[in-house]
């Protein structure tokens, strides 16, 4: 019966988001739908609420969405892109290396659509018309977002740490090899299609104080969360308040920069993952996940990629699978201790999904940018993600998870 109801709750979801209704909005209804089926009392669900906006980890998870938002808006406005595509250019390897490098620095900037932004230094390095706009929408989508595994203020590993509580350095370097794994694949699917070119070589030390010209107040974020400990809002703040102070933007590009991040949408969309998994404790409906596997004979393992991987394709979210997916399975993930394994499972089988999603603004944008066929883009990723899925699955039934967590 537990598993049936949340098979209910699952299949509104998966409505909902198939009618493009905001994620935010669908995950604190179907907490309610949730409630609902499991008879939460109202004044459970009331202190269940209220312990949550009121909770640090609530607070820290809002304000880190949202300083960093307003971070990768002055970073673009500030012409850093500009900056970065300066110091890159004439890299050694030519335009091979420029394809690959140039799109995961630019993603070192985390913001809605950034592949938008990384797409004009594609276009750079492969102006020649002999490479297809299917080939030029790939490299640059493929190597944009490689950095989501393991770069710590990437919204992904900042909510796994805030749902299993697995320290996000430990999240980070458990899913590294997934980065590297992408850059190889990415070589031998995309890049070696590229032709080196002639390229001016440039020194080393420009290319390094190029790059820290360009990302010093990300750079100057880790750093301070790395040797304070403090809290990650709290560090992503300091970074945002000295790129303010030594850049002193605009009033009207501040002004940009604060809308973008204090968006109600954003707030709410950390409420309704957090209020939906509130609910899912409250109800005790997290066990039944178990038992809906046991119900259909499918391994765990089984249930993690199909539960993950649907999510990630149905929003091409990184925070909507992390944050729907993980909750729902957490009897398998983070309860009653963390599974680093199944950690991994999830993130990839996740991010296999978001990869592919029709509906990732950085797939649509990008493809409109080049003009190439989205058919013809998907004959070109969904072997490259396939590659993918499988190192990830060996990833996670290695030793690496636990020698890193545990």
């Amino acid at each position: 019966m537990d598993s049936a109801r949340l098979l209910l709750v699952f299949i509104g979801i998966v409505v909902a988001l198939r009618r493009k209704v905001p994620v935010g909005i669908t995950l604190f209804a179907a907490g309610l739908f949730a409630a609902l089926l499991y008879q939460v009392s109202l004044s459970q669900l009331w202190h269940g609420y209220l312990g949550l906006v009121t909770s640090i980890r609530f607070l820290s998870l809002t304000g880190v969405i949202i300083f960093v938002t307003i971070l990768g808006q002055l970073l673009k406005s500030l012409g850093y892109l500009e900056r970065l595509s300066h110091a890159f250019s004439g890299l050694w390897g030519g335009h091979r290396t420029a394809a690959m490098v140039l799109p995961p620095v630019v993603g070192l900037m985390p913001m809605p659509g950034g592949a938008l932004l990384s797409a004009p230094l594609v276009e750079q390095a492969m102006a020649d018309p002999k490479y297809a706009p299917e080939l030029k929408t790939a490299t640059n989508y493929w190597f944009r977002h490689l950095v989501e595994f393991s770069w710590p203020i990437y919204p992904g590993l900042v909510l796994s740490e805030a749902i299993t509580h697995v320290p996000i350095g430990q999240v980070a370097l458990m899913q590294f090899p997934l980065s590297v794994a992408m850059v190889i694949i990415g070589y031998f699917f995309f890049a070696r299609q590229i032709d080196r070119g002639a390229g001016e070589r440039i020194s080393a030390s420009r290319i390094v104080t190029g790059f820290f010209g360009a990302i010093w107040p990300i750079a100057t974020a880790i750093l301070i969360y790395g040797a304070v400990r403090c809290d990650l809002s709290v560090a992503v703040l300091a970074g945002l308040i000295l790129l303010v102070a030594v850049a002193k933007p605009m009033r009207q590009l501040l002004v940009e920069a604060l809308r973008e991040g204090l968006s109600y949408k954003l707030v709410f969309m950390v409420f309704g993952i957090l209020s939906f998994q509130t609910v899912l404790e409250l109800s005790g409906a997290i066990n039944s996940i178990p038992a809906l596997a046991a119900t259909f004979h499918l391994p765990p393992p089984v249930i993690i990629f199909l539960v993950c991987f649907t999510v990630g394709a149905l929003t091409g979210m990184t925070a909507a699978y992390v944050g729907l997916g993980y909750t729902l399975l957490a009897g398998f993930i983070y309860q009653p201790t963390p599974n680093p394994g199944y950690m991994v499972l999830a993130y990839a089988s996740g991010y296999i999904g978001m990869l592919l999603a029709p509906t990732h603004l950085c797939l649509i944008l990008t493809n409109e940018y080049f003009r190439s066929d989205l058919g013809g883009v998907y004959k070109r990723i969904i072997p490259a993600s396939i590659l993918l899925a499988i190192i990830g699955w060996l990833l996670s039934v290695s030793p690496w998870p636990d020698l890193v967590v545990g």
